[in-house]
């Protein structure tokens, strides 16, 4: 038999294959060739392509294209569902969409990469978790593996299916998620009109403001819509301000006040923006939490201690103020100290007590404090006396206050592993956790019942003796059997489990940042390369 063909056959063969095959650009060397672009990233059409989570796609298919032929309409149906269901998610679907190419690479890479970044998104978060935007660190964020995403998906897998496993699986997240589509509602609806400024109403007060008072609060459903007239701050209206102030951590006094009037001007498309920002800290979360822990939530000044996933203990806290914020983080407790010792930090001793000293040089001897290691035990010159307190501009050494009731830690300190110096501690000013607004301390964190979290804690050889060793008013350390995880968190915006949801001041200005930054495009690949470390895309 032979194997000669017609010229005319061997051509026209030949024409059509050249015509069915792919650009030039699709040999797989030429992708490969692409994908290992020494910059890490390409310029694909209009959008830079991030490499790293495509290479290993790629190189296990042989660098052959995932979505043309066949695939092109899948890769249809996954980016038709993606908009969905970022959508859903509180992420921005224009965020993911995949514009015209000139050619099949090209487009193969686009859609790759929205599927890769999609993925990424609701697994990791969009946006780095730095203390800035109110994250705890990159470290905390759990690790994502796009080649097996991609790999399945090109196989068949449905997108739904595919990203089940990746998002926070926390209450706390699907509840939040599920009062997006109200929010939206409420925006398509024009949300509500902004109550002009004035006075203050108090309860049985007349005020020709108060019917825009009533829309508002039938608008978010504190007030029934049956009482939406009316000049008289009356109890239906007093009780439905009072809803709302509970849900926004303002005293709950039923008046409409400089802080109840604010909040209730704060538009709806805000409290949509806010709570998207609080999803994507929930995707900064470890995937699983110590099964006993700590977390502080510091815009709600609420710390909670949760055993096998219930909460054993709850307790308001004192937060760091804005000019001190407590910064977010994950650590690890690891003793107690009863009847601590206060060294002051340096920048305290300047600016506070040095002022104090110029005025009283009797102050450190009052407030039970002494200057360490610089002169003589027991001299005057220790307890601050006999110095020109004039002549010094920064407080030149250290300053040591002894264990009390007085002392600034109070009772009992609860040692944290960090760099930052914080802790979590007692306070003789017992007066503070009266107020709703808690942001008054310079970082560390003051508790409401340090005594009782203590005897929660150590081990059960000394639960029950706690008290009468702090009466014993000699410093003790008692180590934890294991260290505990604590967390610092900044939720600004959370939903309870009937779906009300509550807000809180964006006190450290976190929200404002990570509302920017999630409006900014994606960093570019040495950023990305910092925000991701190697084998965590």
């Amino acid at each position: 038999m032979s194997f000669a063909r017609p010229l005319l056959v061997s051509l026209a063969l030949a024409l059509a294959s050249a015509t069915a095959l792919p650009a030039l650009a699709e040999n797989p060397v030429d992708i490969q060739r692409r994908l290992e672009d020494v910059a890490g990233a390409v310029k694909v059409g209009e959008r830079m392509v991030e490499l790293a989570p495509l290479k290993e796609f790629y190189r296990q298919r042989g660098y052959r294209l995932a979505w043309n032929g066949q695939g092109e309409s899948a890769a249809d149906r996954l980016l038709t569902d993606l908009q969905a269901l970022a959508h859903g998610e509180g992420l921005a679907p224009e965020s993911y969409t995949v514009s015209a190419t000139g050619n099949d690479l090209d487009h193969d890479l686009l859609v790759s990469d929205a599927l890769a970044r999609f993925t990424r998104d609701l697994a990791t978060g969009r946006v780095a978790p730095t203390r800035q935007v109110g994250g705890m660190g990159p470290e905390t964020r759990p690790a994502f593996d796009a080649t097996k995403v991609l790999r399945d998906l090109a196989s068949g897998t449905d997108l739904a299916s595919a990203i089940e496993p990746l998002p926070p699986a926390f209450a706390g997240y699907q509840r939040l998620k599920q009062t997006l589509e109200r929010y939206r509602v409420l925006v398509r609806n024009g949300g509500w009109a902004v109550i002009p400024d004035g006075p203050s109403i108090k309860p049985g007060m007349e005020d020709d403001r108060l019917p825009a008072v009533r829309r508002r609060l039938i608008v978010t459903g504190e007030l029934d819509a049956k009482h939406d007239k009316g000049k008289v701050l009356d109890q239906h209206l007093a009780s439905a301000l009072r809803k709302f102030q509970v849900r926004h951590g303002i005293e709950a006094d039923g008046a409409v006040g400089k802080s109840t009037l604010a909040a209730l001007n704060v538009s709806a498309d805000e409290r949509l923006k806010q709570i998207v920002a609080n999803l994507e800290r929930w995707r900064w979360m470890p995937r699983t939490l110590d099964s006993t822990h700590i977390a502080v939530n510091l815009p709600a000044a609420h710390m909670e201690l949760v055993r096998n996933g219930e909460i054993q203990m709850a307790m308001r806290v004192v937060v760091g103020d804005p000019k001190h914020p407590t910064p977010t983080m994950q650590t690890a407790m690891t003793s107690v100290v009863l009847n601590p010792t206060w060294t002051v930090p340096p920048s305290i001793a300047t600016k506070e007590i040095l002022p104090k000293l110029r005025k009283d040089p009797h102050y450190l001897a009052a407030n039970n404090m002494h200057i360490l290691d610089a002169f003589p035990e027991g001299s005057d010159q220790e307890l601050g006396l006999g110095i020109d307190w004039n002549h010094y501009g920064k407080f030149p050494w250290r300053i040591r206050q002894a264990p009390g009731p007085e002392n600034a830690l109070g009772q009992v300190k609860f040692n944290l592993s960090n760099q930052d110096d914080i802790y979590l501690h007692d306070t003789p000013k017992r007066q503070y956790f009266g107020r709703i607004f808690r942001a008054l301390s310079h970082g560390c964190v003051r508790l409401e019942r340090p005594i009782a979290l203590a005897q929660a804690l150590v081990t059960s050889d000394y639960a029950d003796k706690v008290e009468g060793l702090i009466a014993e008013t000699n410093t003790k350390t008692l180590k934890l059997e294991r260290p505990l995880t604590v967390y610092l968190m900044y939720m600004t915006a959370w939903a309870d489990e009937d779906g009300t949801v509550h807000f809180r001041e964006d006190l450290y200005g976190h929200d404002a940042r990570l509302k920017a930054a999630l409006k900014r495009p994606r960093a570019n690949a040495a950023q990305m390369a910092q925000e991701h470390p190697q084998g965590t895309l």
